[in-house]
Parts: C-alpha cells; structure tokens; sequence
C-alpha cells in the first residue's frame, strides 16, 4: 500500500521522537525539549493570569473611585450647574447615571487630638455614593450625609483614618488652600467622622475623604458649579461606546476623560508591568527553543543514514526538511498543550487554595487575584509552538541539503 507523500513526513517524524535510532526506547531527548516548552509556557500562563487579575482588581477599584468615565472642564472654569445639560445625557442609552462631584486639596484637623493630614477631599451625592459601590467597601460607619444636628458627615480612607485613631463622632476640620490667604479664614470645612473606607489602592486610602456635596461646594466653588461629572455606562455598552456617544454630544468647553487617562502613571506601570513579565518569561520558552535546535540537530546526526536511503529512493530534500520540521511543531505543540494545562491548574491552585499570602498591605485581598483570559492563553500557546517550529528551521535545512553517498558511507 503506497503511502501518502504528505503522511510520510509526519509518520517518520512522530517514529522519531518516540524512539531513539539505535534503543529501542523513548527517546529522553525529545522529553526534555517538549519539557523545557511546558515549563516557560505554564509560567507564562500564571504570570498573565496573577498580571490580568491585579489589573482586572486596580481597575475595579478605581473606578469605584474615580468611575469609568468623568466629563471635566477644559478650561479653569469649573462645570455649570445644568440640569437640561444632565438631562439629555442622561437620555443617552449609552449612559446609566450622571453624578456631580466637587474635589479639591485641604488640610483635615482634629482639634480634640490634635491631629491634621493632607487629604483629598471629593464633595458627592448620597446616591452617588451608593451607586458606585463604595458603601461596600466600607469598614464601619455609614456614607457622608448630612445628620440631624445639621453636620456633614465625612468617610475618609482607612489608613487616613488611622491617621486619625478612627474617632467616630468627632469633629474634623477641613481647611482648603483659600482659607490660608483669606483674613477672616473663609470656606472652612466643619465635618465628623462617620466611617471609613478601603478602596484597595493606598495611593487612595491615605489621601481620599467623601464629604456631602454642598459641604464640598461651599469650600472649594462657593460661586457654585462643579468640578466634574461621573459617568457610569450603561449595562451592555463598552466604555469606549459611552466616550464616543458623550463626545459627540458634550460642548467643546469639556473634556470626557477615562479612569486610565485620569490615573496615567497607574495604567501606565500596570502596561509596563504586564509587558515586562511577558518578556522575561518568555525568555524561558526562549530557552527552550535552543534546546529543541539542538535536539533536531542531533536527530540528524543520529539519522543520517535514513536521510540518505530515503533520497536514495527518490524523495526530495522539501520531504526531508518536512520530516524535521514536523519534529520541532510536535514538540512545541505537545510542550504548549501540557504547559497550558499546567498553567490553568496552577492559576486554580493559587486562587482557590491560598497557597500565596499577599503582604499585610494588601489586606483588601487574601490571595492573589487570578483572571484568566483564554485569549492570551492560547496566545502564550501559539507563540510557543512558532518558536519551537523556528527553532527547527536550521537543522531542518542542513538536513535537507545532505548528500546521499555521504549519508550511506557513514
């Protein structure tokens, strides 16, 4: 039965790295090559993973804070107070909800302890406290609104809070940069503590304090107005959707920013570190390729012989260069294959185990965040298996130039 020439290469390449030419055993060489592609593409798989989940975590955690779009002023001037502007965003489908907010630099005193810290201080709405999801990120008390005895409540970060030895109840003063040039200390801000909060970013924990609007209004933009609008899209548009349909309706005086662009040294070390552990770990696969390239190559060496009698019958070096190169895609398949494998269960190991501790200042998280995407999976996979096929290329062709005399007199 005459076998066909396209099954050829790959049936001799699959005999060969099953058995060595002249034991008849496994041939440990091919192991240790398929090995070597397991091992750099399960780091890589759980090092996207750990990267993709922290930055899936930042993320979520930023825009609780800042939410996912903001429309500011692109001048000085702060945003108008309008209600017809707000309205027709709101008419929007790409848009769930428009929440004003008032922020600014201060100083918080507490007079009883005497005790002050620089802070960021962010004036917003009860409801937009509550949309966001930051009343679930708090650790005790309740969401800045103003009580019965007529005082703004005040929710600062844990660790500002810490600061401050948590003193539920006491009074707090803020004091913006206009009270420290004005004689009669102007737009100064009388609040309690009512809580506090963990958004899991301490850049944010140690700086962030949510006041009441109005009280906000009246330290920072007593001639009215707004520092900003938040923009929550609605459920099934993308946020590159909502930023496309507000610029084409908000007036050229704003801007509409998004949290990466509101927070770029963040999202840009996120990318930074994303980019750097996908090079340093595929240097491992790297690695391995030299590996395969030599084990290729000794595979030549071994079968020198068969090499000879098969262009002795005719084949062409295209089928030789073949049988090689099926060799190398084998190996990098089957390392790929079982490197994912190993990965993915890896990745289920550190999250669902715990076997990782993050450090204590990372106490908004247990273990480490895991996010696996099958896209980059099969990315990580198919980088691999075309370094393992290039990694072929060059004894491939040296085995397909050999002569067929040399071959049988050796």
């Amino acid at each position: 039965m005459e076998v066909p020439l396209s099954s050829l290469s790959w049936k001799l390449a699959w005999r060969y790295l099953r058995r060595h030419p002249q034991k008849n055993k496994l041939a440990f060489a091919s192991v240790v090559s398929a090995a070597g592609v397991t091992l750099g593409v399960a780091a890589l798989v759980i090092v996207m993973s750990v990267l993709a989940g922290l930055a899936d975590f930042i993320g979520r955690s930023v825009k609780a804070v800042d939410a996912p779009v903001a429309i500011l002023s692109a001048g000085s001037n702060p945003l108008p107070d309008d209600s017809v502007f707000v309205s027709n965003l709101l008419l929007l489908p790409e848009i769930r909800s428009v929440s004003p907010f008032i922020e600014g630099e201060a100083v918080a005193r507490m007079p009883s302890r005497d005790t002050e810290a620089g802070c960021l201080v962010r004036g917003v709405t009860e409801q937009s406290f509550l949309e966001s999801g930051l009343d679930t990120m708090l650790i005790w008390g309740n969401s800045p609104v103003v009580n019965s005895n007529d005082l703004p409540g005040a929710v600062m970060g844990v660790y500002l809070s810490e600061d401050f030895m948590h003193s539920a109840g006491d009074t707090i003063l803020l004091f913006p940069p206009s009270a420290f040039f004005s004689s009669g200390r102007t737009g100064i801000g009388r609040v309690i503590l009512t809580g506090a909060i963990e958004t899991g970013l301490p850049v944010n924990d140690r700086k962030i304090v949510y006041i009441p609007l109005k009280t906000a209004s009246r330290m920072f933009l007593p001639g009215g107005g707004y520092t900003g609008l938040f923009i929550e899209p609605e459920q099934g548009f993308t946020q590159d959707q909502t930023i496309e349909a507000l610029r084409q309706t908000v007036p050229e005086s704003m801007i509409v920013l998004t949290w990466q662009q509101r927070n770029p040294a963040l999202y840009a070390s996120l990318k930074l570190e994303s980019l750097g552990a996908f090079a340093a770990i595929l240097l491992i696969t790297l690695v391995a390729s030299f590996n395969i390239t030599g084990t290729i190559a000794r595979s030549v060496v071994e079968r020198r012989r068969d090499i000879a009698v098969l262009k002795a019958m005719g084949a062409s070096g295209k089928l030789v260069m073949k049988v090689f190169l099926w060799e190398g895609l084998l190996v990098g398949f089957t390392g790929a294959l079982s490197g994912i494998l190993l990965g993915l269960a890896g990745c289920w190991l550190i999250s669902s185990t715990g076997i990782i501790q993050l450090p204590d200042v990372y106490s908004f998280h247990e273990s480490f965040p895991m996010k696996v995407s099958f896209g980059e999976v099969f990315t990580a996979g198919a980088v691999a298996v075309l370094i393992s096929l290039a990694a072929a290329m060059i004894p491939a062709a040296r085995a397909s130039r050999q002569e067929p005399a040399r071959g049988l007199r050796q």
